[in-house]
């Protein structure tokens, strides 16, 4: 981490991923000391990051929702081993938000829970460099940053809806019917920043295809009446600015992948040390000491991860820059 860092070196703290502000800002890297008092790292452009991977997969606590407006992480009281994604079985089991992508067929959701998902709600559909794309949901007032955390390359909203219950009953709907499903994985989005197909070629690449969907989306959304109050929207997402140098090096085919673990772009062991140049999504675009080259590094390993900051160094491959 930066020796100027709110974490002393050799302190293990436990990694939340990479977290994004509601409007155009810096991401930060979500750090908790054991404790669980946040030591976050903001990742602008020029931070320089050193830390080791220590083994295992931690749990990352639970989160209470009292209403739309206020909700609350908190730590795993027992610091225990993650055993269901990111959590233990206690923390999964106290979690307000478990209920949240299955409210709209069980109904069952506890008040503060019901409050947010009682507010207006968008359906997007996002295309990433690989050229996967996913229909998904947000709340309104997380509307750009949920894109923002998705790392797409390129995303445009579909429908406006009056609540949670009705976006997802529209997002099933599309899924069923236009075969779009609803996740990407992280290691997909990132070896394809690393990459890149079909960009700017044939078909006009992942900017062009994304248009389409939206396009084949929204005129399925017309033809149907829904199960709630709905509107079809055509509006266009725009990435973060701090994404731009990271999108125009794959543009430009000028990246690589992550050199510093056996699986090409991840950074889930060992020792890391890079400069960050930019974040689009969970991804880092970096350079490491000594190399004109810039690596694409999937972050999203690191969460659930404890990480001691230090001094590490990522050693430069022998490689030679990519050309057009």
């Amino acid at each position: 981490m930066p020796a100027e860092g709110p974490v002393p070196e050799g302190a293990q703290v436990l990694c939340h991923g990479v977290s994004w502000p509601d409007s155009e800002g810096i991401p930060r890297l979500a750090l908790r000391t054991p404790d669980g008092t946040p030591a976050d790292v903001p990742l602008a452009p020029g931070t320089r990051l050193g830390f080791a991977v220590l083994p295992g997969n931690w749990c990352l606590g639970h989160t209470t929702v009292a209403s739309r407006t206020e909700r609350a992480s908190m730590p795993c009281p027992d610091r225990a081993p993650a055993a269901r994604g990111h959590q233990c079985g206690p923390c999964f089991a106290r979690d307000d938000t478990r209920h949240m992508h299955d409210f709209h067929r069980s109904g069952i959701a506890p008040p503060g829970l019901r409050d947010y998902l009682a507010q207006e709600h968008w359906l997007y559909v996002a295309t990433f460099a690989h050229g996967a794309s996913k229909v998904g949901t947000a709340a309104a007032p997380g509307k750009w940053r949920r894109l923002a955390e998705q790392g797409a390359v390129a995303a445009r909203y579909v429908a406006l809806a009056a609540d949670g219950r009705t976006v997802r009953l529209l997002e099933d709907a599309v899924t069923a019917r236009l075969g779009i499903g609803q996740a990407v994985r992280s290691a997909a989005k990132a070896a394809g920043l690393a990459a890149p197909v079909g960009n700017g070629e044939g078909d006009g690449g992942p900017a062009a295809l994304n248009a389409r969907l939206a396009h084949r989306v929204r005129g399925f959304l017309r033809g149907t009446a829904g199960e709630g109050p709905f509107a079809v929207v055509e509006e266009e997402w725009a990435p973060p600015a701090v994404s731009a140098p990271l999108l125009r090096a794959w543009r430009e085919r000028r990246t690589q992948p992550y050199p510093g673990h056996p699986q090409a772009g991840r950074l889930g062991e060992g020792g890391h040390g890079f400069t960050v140049e930019a974040v689009l999504g969970q991804v880092l675009l970096v350079r490491l000491a000594d190399s004109p080259v810039r690596f694409v590094a999937d972050a999203a390993p690191l969460k659930g991860k404890l990480l001691r900051p230090g001094h590490q160094a990522t050693a430069a491959p022998a490689v030679q820059e990519l050309l057009f």
